[in-house]
Parts: structure tokens; sequence; C-alpha cells
């Protein structure tokens, strides 16, 4: 079966904000983009919020306003790779902003946007995020693509959809300051297993020259198999998590009871009862 690389991009986080913060944090990304890409990483993914994070969040409104170029830079950098780059943005639609992840091809074109179907309050407060309305997977050379952002992942609703959609991977931009470590790694874990999924999260590290301590952001970009195994964490600090992933991948094992070992996907959905499920 194929195998392939899935690199997640984390980049710094600095404590003051400011323009030069924000290029500082997005020419660091595109670094370690560019080595992941370099080390053969078939998928790439940079962290939510990416074209504006490093400004207060006064700032980020006018910030979205300019991200024509840094849309066309990592779509050059995907063509030039001949490589799949997820890039989350904050962008202007109408009157209202989207937080959105655009799902960027070998050709450089985009192929597929999502929307935070989650926004949080503090979004739409604050930034005038409007919610998504669509929950999607995208069909590429290396399988089935989801996206997801960050507060997102704290709903099974948007998960139990997901499972029918039978997606092979999918993808977490986030910031997700709230929670300590082994809540997110558990939350990720859970939502692989739920999915039967690869689960892809990106988000943001301490610098290398800061000494991390607790209440930081912990960083902990990782790849999570479908059976709750992680097989790359970036840790604390700036850098990449890589892994070489099989696609497609069914995660078998034994139906409990003893009977023969068969496809996680196919006996829960045989098992399922959905008419105990409805409201």
């Amino acid at each position: 079966m194929p195998r392939i690389t899935i690199a997640s991009v984390q980049p710094p986080v600095f404590a003051e904000k400011s323009s030069a913060i924000n290029t500082q944090i997005i020419e660091a990304g595109f670094r370690y983009l560019e080595e992941g890409l370099q080390s053969g990483a078939s998928i790439a993914c940079l962290p939510e919020y990416f074209n504006v994070f490093g400004v207060s969040e006064s700032h980020m409104l006018q910030q979205a306003e300019h991200s024509a170029d840094l849309l066309t830079r990592t779509q050059e950098i995907a063509a030039a790779h001949r490589a799949y780059v997820i890039l989350p943005l904050l962008l202007r639609q109408g009157e209202r902003f989207r937080n959105r992840a655009h799902l960027i091809g070998p050709s450089g074109s985009i192929e597929g946007s999502y929307d935070k179907t989650h926004p949080t309050l503090g979004e739409i407060e604050n930034l005038s995020v409007e919610a998504g309305q669509e929950i999607k997977v995208f069909d590429t050379e290396h399988g089935r693509i989801a996206l997801v952002i960050c507060y997102d992942i704290y709903f099974p609703e948007l998960f139990a959809k997901l499972t029918d959609l039978k997606p092979d991977i999918i993808f977490l931009p986030s910031l997700q300051r709230s929670d300590h470590e082994m809540a997110s790694e558990a939350i990720l874990k859970t939502r692989a297993m739920d999915t039967k999924s690869y689960f892809v999260r990106s988000s943001y590290g301490c610098p290398i020259d800061v000494p991390w301590k607790a209440g930081m952001m912990f960083g902990q970009s990782a790849v999570i198999h479908p059976d709750g195994t992680v097989l790359s964490n970036a840790g604390h600090y700036e850098g990449l998590a890589l892994a070489r992933i099989t696609i497609p991948f069914e995660w078998r094992r034994q139906r409990c009871g003893g009977y023969p070992a068969m496809g996680v996907r196919n006996f829960l959905a045989e098992d399922r009862r959905p008419d105990v499920y409805q409201d």
C-alpha cells in the first residue's frame, strides 16, 4: 500500500504583539514548511490564523485585509514541491469574517476550503467571525481529506458526521490555548479513534531560545494513528512533526466477544443504534 509523509508545521509564538512579530511567525512557518516538503512530505499543514497571529486582537481584522501575497506564496511553494498544503486564514466575507482553511493542491490551485463551523464566542464578538455551514471531505490522490479548525474538536456531532463521510486524514489547524497537554492529547486520540482516521494537529510552540514552562502555549503539533497511537509530536518548541503513514489504512481488530478480526469501521457501522440516538 502507498506510503506518504505528513508534515505538521509548528511556528513560534511570542509574548509581544506587533506586525514585526507577525512577520517573524510567518517567515518561521514558511521555513518549517519548506523543510517538511524538502523532507518528502506529500501533505503539510500550517496552524490556525497563520496570516494574523502575532498581532494584537484589535489589529487582526486590519491584518486580514492583506493576505493575498501570503496565499500566492503558499500556492507557489505547493506547486514547486508538487505537494498539498493546508493554509488557515482569517478572511473577510462581505461584512463579516471567516476562519477558513484552504486545501492547496500540487498544481498550486485551491482544491477546497473549509470554514470553521464552531467559532468561539470571542471570535464572534471581537472578530465578527461567521460560522461555516458545511462539513465536507475532499478526494485527493492521497485519499480523502477533511479539515476542521481548533474549537471544532469539542463537538462530537461534527465527528459523527465525519465518521459517516469516511475520511482517510483529518487536519486540525489550531491555537487551543485553554487545555493542558494531557487533555489535548486525549481528545486528539479520541477523535482519531472515533473517525477511524489519521488525525493531524498543527499549532504554535515556544521559541527555541526561550525556556518553556507550564502555562505557556504547549505546542504538541502531532500526527495520530487511527488506533490512537501518537506517531509524531513536535513537543513544546517550534519545529515540525513528521510521520510516514499508509494510505489508505483500514484499522482492523477482533470484534468484541471473541469474533474474528475485521475492519473497525465495518462492525461499528453494523452495531450502531440510530433509533436510540434520536432526540
